[in-house]
């Protein structure tokens, strides 16, 4: 694994196979000529993998034999490694990454011409390296022994990543896609699709059709070419209404920009909350709390409360303190709310006092990528159009492992209780959600809670908020592991609540198999290719890891917990 010169490399300016990203330049004609960088190599924010430079390179030679890359020694940057990179966990996933991108290229260039430099460096390079530290180990220099270490396990993990991808373990899928812009239209509204010269960017729509704000449909659309959301006929709608019973909490965790586009788009609702309660969890500077000071200026009725240790549902529960209506909405940073999301779940409390929780739909907020769409196709978040009702009395649904099934009940990012019931439970589970070693599972656990301690959860789907679907596969990978550890989390805390859990599991493996690889239902997108199985793979690898992790979880938080009371 190279990210920077090493001993072996040309001392003086010197032809070379491929320029490295950090420091590089070309002529123009010549990467126009190759047609640019592809699009399917590289590293994202959410993944380390590379080699879109050593592709181009390769194909910038083929067009052009004659020419020639030269490394001139004397061109310098220097490259800031920032802390989360000098870490085992970094370095063995840098590795598996650049073994699956050299195959990347080698399958889209040829082996000879990927993997010619590096196998020099690994035959002549390395060893040398091996060797030197090796014998300053004999002359008694500790550490000379895990550096050797370390490159062999490196190049090991490599060569295991490479293989990986060739062999389709680890191959990264073709993410590009046609984008779909999605709609939310009400009967109410008149959409003005504008057309365009041809050169739009949009050519389909998903639509989410609203009866009176009450979703009725979906429908795939055609559009004449849109760059943008098409304009819609503005209804005149006066100021919320105040709603002194609820309270909105937002967790954050560095991110004050999509921060106040969430406040600011619960305060714009039709019901106004008497308080928004926004919990700065683990932060790592002071930017969510200027951007709660600066909404609060201009007369946003929010709060800011302060929670260092991290983890979503000790951030929900610092909020219970503050917390003096009956109702208490909760919603993620990254998220628009719909303007009538706070009004429907409200209306569900109104009209049925047995119901201790409402949970809403999550639409997307774009659907740019195939990753999006993948997302949205697979209906992660969404849980239909018909109002449901869970519980132990109503009929069931048909599902043996009900009400273990707390996935279907609805989603963290949209959803309420009655304020007395979450103190009556002692609120969330600490052990779970984003920020801890459990990854997730924390609404799970809550919902769960709900309908097996003899309550009514009932999903709503016209309280609606907007969700930023993840835009590219390193992320979507992640977060497909992160739901599998928070799910095996979740049922590891049922089964520890109670054990006669674990035999309705292992008689309802199959169904359980089945629901974690995805459902035979119509993709509400049509067209796409198909799931990679990969990210299924990924979920399951969460599921098996999410009970240690969870046990872990919870140490950690029965000790942090005694630090804080002492």
């Amino acid at each position: 694994m190279v990210g920077c010169r090493y001993r072996g490399q040309p001392r003086r300016t010197a032809p070379v196979r491929n320029l490295m990203g950090c420091n590089m330049s070309f002529r123009r004609s010549a990467v126009e000529e190759a047609g640019g960088f592809d699009a399917g190599l590289g590293r994202t924010a959410a993944g380390a993998a590379g080699c879109e430079e050593t592709e181009l390179c390769i194909r910038i030679a083929a067009a052009r034999p004659g020419g020639v890359f030269l490394l001139d020694p004397a061109a310098r940057v220097h490259h800031y490694v920032p802390r989360e990179r000098a870490t085992a966990a970094y370095f063995r996933r840098r590795c598996l990454a650049e073994g699956a991108s050299k195959a990347g290229v080698a399958q889209r260039t040829g082996a000879a011409a990927a993997l010619r430099t590096e196998r020099a460096y690994v035959r002549r390079t390395l060893p040398v390296g091996v060797g030197r530290n090796l014998a300053r180990a004999v002359r008694g220099e500790g550490a000379g022994i895990l550096r050797a270490g370390a490159i062999v396990a490196g190049a090991g993990l490599t060569a295991y990543g490479f293989a990986g991808a060739r062999l389709g373990a680890h191959r990264v899928p073709a993410t590009v896609a046609e984008p779909i812009l999605p709609l939310i239209l009400d009967g109410a509204d008149v959409p003005a699709v504008p057309s365009a010269d041809g050169a739009g960017h949009y050519g389909r729509a998903l639509c989410l059709l609203l009866d009176d704000g009450i979703p009725v449909a979906r429908r795939i659309t055609e559009l004449d070419r849109v760059d943008a959301s098409p304009p819609r006929a503005a209804r005149p709608r006066a100021a919320g209404r105040r709603r002194p019973e609820a309270t909105v909490v937002i967790a954050t965790h560095d991110r004050p920009a999509g921060l106040a586009e969430c406040v600011l788009s619960v305060w714009r609702g039709t019901a106004v909350p008497a308080r928004i309660v926004v919990v700065d969890n683990a932060p790592s500077d002071a930017a969510a709390e200027r951007t709660v000071a600066a909404l609060a200026g201009g007369g946003c009725p929010v709060d800011y409360v302060r929670e260092d240790r991290p983890g979503l549902a000790l951030a929900h529960n610092a909020a219970l303190p503050l917390i003096v209506t009956p109702v208490a909405a909760f919603t993620d940073d990254d998220v628009l709310v719909h303007e009538r999301w706070l009004e429907a779940l409200l209306d569900v409390f109104d009209a049925d006092p047995s119901t201790m929780c409402v949970t809403g739909m999550i639409a997307p907020r774009e659907l740019d990528t195939l990753p999006q769409q993948w997302v949205e196709a697979r209906a992660v978040f969404d849980k239909g159009l018909r109002r449901t009702v869970f519980d132990l009395d109503g009929p069931r649904p048909g599902d043996p492992l009900f009400p273990l099934t707390a996935g279907a009940f609805g989603s963290g990012a949209s959803m309420a209780f009655r304020t007395g019931y979450l103190r009556a439970v002692g609120g969330f589970d600490p052990a779970l959600g984003a920020g801890t070693a459990a990854m997730g599972g924390d609404d799970l656990a809550a919902f769960y809670d709900v309908v097996r301690g003899g309550h009514r959860l009932t999903y709503e789907p016209s309280a609606i908020v907007l969700h930023p679907h993840h835009r590219d596969y390193a992320q979507l990978r992640r977060q497909a592991y992160g739901y599998g550890v928070g799910l095996g989390a979740y049922l590891t805390r049922c089964v520890l609540d109670d054990p006669r859990t674990l035999a309705v599991l292992a008689r309802n493996a199959s169904a359980a198999v089945a629901r974690v690889s995805g459902g035979d239902a119509e993709p509400v997108i049509p067209g796409l290719p198909p799931y990679p199985r990969a990210l299924v793979r990924a979920q399951r690898r969460g599921m098996a890891a999410g009970p240690y992790l969870y046990l872990r979880s919870r140490r950690r938080t029965a000790r942090a917990a005694q630090e804080v009371r002492a």
